[in-house]
């Protein structure tokens, strides 16, 4: 079912919920008050009979019936009530009308009760509706005082066709605001649904949403303009990275079918050989870093490993002694009041390792590489060559190596992984000389 059938169909039954709920409250209190309208009338004929035929109790000759006597008392009720006398036995003995009333265990238990209170009733006689009013005889017997209510079970009548009508009139024009309103607001979602399933498509991630309408609509629109943003910008990065990948592969394995051909060669000698294996042992090395590199950078560490607290200052003394047990070298850490960070780990791990191994890389032999740890700022601090005012903007790009560096190992992609995981992680990075020479690359974590 579609939106808009979805609204049309939710907007008229709440309308007709609430028209069928104030047609039936309105229809119930309209009755009630024409009933009590009936039963006051009621009341006030039995208060003028009481004070004139009940108390002279009239009888009938030898206990007969006497049909439409025009007494003094009952002249008034002649034309628009229904009057019955009824003694004890439930005989009636005066009657006052076209036709005969009810009488039923209740009536003759009020005319055998003269403290036993009063009924109302209504009833269908022939066809006509009539509200009774039964009250007891101080000398036992009964009254009985009814009124033809077919005016008001008329007026009932047309109150509900009338209200019936007023409802299906606010049906239909719920319905058309419905409609309206439906339309008004799917129109802008299918848009959306259309330029996403276009997309989609055509794999043009370029295009950009105009799509007006409420605020809300709108803001999806905007939410679905960053995301296209996003995906531009991740594909753009895809692209980058497979033409920067392609063009650093080229070199090693220019170089490892080169000598694999020298292999061939039956003239070459074995230091020549042995020199030319160590050369493939070293390319198939780097291909094997870069690789691992590579993969490091294709995968969303977000979705792979979960963020635990860490201390920063336990973290670098670890990264610190595997990296002096593997290499020989020193490296030292200072911590300052280090503090918790919520990290992943082996994210974090390997940028900071690789950072050490940088530093180690282009650090002498005889000086140490620092690992300060100050709060929630780690930084790797060597004493080489440094890294140049133009470079360092660089630095942090997939693949790039500066010029001094190019004829070193590597294959420019480890500042690029530290670069991912503080973004990753809500941190910055940065890098700035070191006093006496050298760099000092930085991170802050918030």
């Amino acid at each position: 079912m579609s939106l808009r059938t979805r609204l049309l169909l939710t907007t008229s039954a709440i309308v007709l919920v609430v028209v069928t709920a104030l047609s039936v409250g309105v229809s119930t209190i309209v009755s009630r008050q024409l009933l009590h309208e009936v039963d006051k009338s009621l009341d006030a004929r039995i208060e003028v009979i009481a004070s004139s035929l009940l108390e002279n109790r009239q009888t009938s000759p030898n206990g007969m019936r006497m049909q439409n006597p025009l007494t003094d008392a009952l002249m008034p009720m002649r034309f628009d009530t229904v009057t019955q006398v009824i003694d004890a036995n439930g005989s009636i003995f005066i009657a006052l009308g076209e036709v005969d009333l009810p009488i039923t265990q209740q009536v003759l238990n009020i005319a055998n009760n003269p403290n036993g209170g009063l009924a109302r009733s209504t009833v269908t006689i022939s066809d006509v509706r009539y509200r009774i009013l039964t009250v007891p005889l101080v000398r036992g017997g009964a009254l009985q005082l009814a009124k033809d209510i077919s005016d008001i079970e008329r007026a009932k009548s047309g109150i509900r066709q009338r209200l019936i009508g007023i409802g299906l009139f606010g049906i239909l024009v719920a319905a058309a605001a419905g409609w309206w309103v439906a339309r008004r607001t799917a129109k802008p979602i299918q848009q959306l649904a259309n330029a996403a399933e276009h997309i989609a498509l055509t794999q043009q991630l370029d295009t950009t949403l105009d799509i007006h309408g409420d605020r809300e609509v709108e803001q999806l629109a905007d939410s679905f303009n960053t995301m296209l943003s996003a995906l531009r910008l991740s594909s753009d990065r895809q692209k980058q990275l497979v033409q920067d990948t392609s063009h650093e592969l080229r070199t090693p394995l220019t170089s490892l079918r080169a000598n694999s051909e020298l292999l061939e060669r039956d003239t070459l000698d074995t230091p020549t050989r042995n020199a030319i294996l160590r050369d493939i042992r070293a390319e198939v090395d780097e291909l094997t870093s870069l690789s691992s590199e590579l993969a490091a950078l294709a995968s969303d560490q977000r979705l792979v490993e979960e963020p635990t607290a860490i201390d920063l200052g336990e973290a670098a003394t670890e990264v610190a002694t595997r990296a002096s047990r593997r290499t020989g070298r020193t490296v030292t850490v200072v911590a300052n009041a280090p503090q918790v960070a919520t990290v992943r780990i082996g994210q974090f791990e390997r940028a900071l390792n690789n950072l050490v191994d940088n530093a180690l890389k282009f650090c002498p032999t005889a000086q140490p590489v620092e690992v300060i740890v100050n709060g929630k700022r780690i930084s790797v601090v060597d004493h080489g060559p440094g890294i140049s005012d133009a470079d360092k903007p660089l630095v942090f790009d997939r693949f790039y190596r500066a010029t001094a560096t190019r004829a070193l190992p590597g294959s420019g992609l480890g500042l690029a992984i530290v670069k991912q995981f503080a973004d990753d992680h809500g941190a910055t990075v940065s890098v700035s000389d070191t006093p006496g020479g050298g760099a000092t690359v930085t991170i802050q974590f918030t």
